[in-house]
């Protein structure tokens, strides 16, 4: 009985913490493939890093919910860190990706608004849970 609840409460972890991560690093992977993508033609502030700066946003705090629920045995600390390094790892993969196999341009600006995005949320996110333990 003790087995089967385990088991379900590890579903519903993997459902709410980590899937959601792993379909968000699919869809980055998948929008990073596509060869004719065009950036609407906005011209303030460079669109095309705004969006790079949200979406790696959005994908660090999805990131970091789920390094947290990993193993009760993983500090926060070490969570953090490991997001950080994930997600660093991932941008510049997927830079390289655009570049390589989709043909589109990649470029080094990008990669920072990449991780600025996201060291940006992770540090607010840091913030927060410190202030409210």
């Amino acid at each position: 009985m003790l087995e089967q609840k385990q088991e379900t409460n590890g579903k519903k972890i993997f459902i709410r913490y980590h899937l959601p991560v792993i379909l968000y690093a699919s869809i980055i992977i998948f929008i990073s493939s596509l060869s004719n993508l065009k950036t609407p033609q906005i011209r303030f502030l460079a669109f095309d890093k705004i969006a790079h700066f949200f979406e790696y946003a959005i994908f660090a705090f999805l990131a970091v919910r789920s390094f947290l629920h990993i193993s009760p045995k993983l500090s926060e600390k070490k969570a953090f860190l490991l997001t950080s390094l994930f997600i660093v790892i991932f941008a510049i993969f997927d830079e390289y990706f655009v570049q390589t196999l989709s043909r589109r341009n990649s470029s080094v600006y990008d990669l920072i608004a990449d991780v600025v995005g996201a060291f940006l949320v992770l540090l607010i996110y840091w913030i927060q849970k410190k202030v409210s333990s």
